[in-house]
């Protein structure tokens, strides 16, 4: 049986691989099985979108639609995990697969 240290640090490096490299994405962060992903208008200059847009919001929606719960942060345009500490690497594969399915879906109509 595996740990949650080692599944949440199992599934912040697969949201890393899946979404990390995405021009809109300017951080994975996370500790323990608590995981985020920050939305960026532009990575190389940190700049921000426009609050206006709700990116955050949107892709929890588009998130949501396919089954699968992540926060959009208050802070800013953040999307935040909080999974159960018994998330499976299966279940975390499937998490991850759809989140990127909705970062994609969203980012093409921006």
């Amino acid at each position: 049986v595996r740990n949650a240290g080692e599944t949440g640090a199992y599934f912040r490096a697969e949201l890393a691989k899946a979404v990390g490299g995405h021009r809109n994405v300017g951080e994975v962060r996370g500790d323990g099985m608590l995981a985020a992903i920050e939305f960026v208008k532009d990575r190389d200059d940190r700049v921000f979108f426009d609050p206006a847009l709700k990116v955050g919001p949107q892709i929890a929606t588009a998130l949501a639609v396919s089954g699968v719960i992540g926060r959009a942060m208050p802070q800013g345009d953040i999307l935040g995990f909080a999974p159960p500490l018994c998330l499976t690497r299966e279940e975390a594969d499937i998490v991850v697969a759809k989140t990127a399915d909705a970062v994609n879906s969203v980012f093409v109509s921006l």
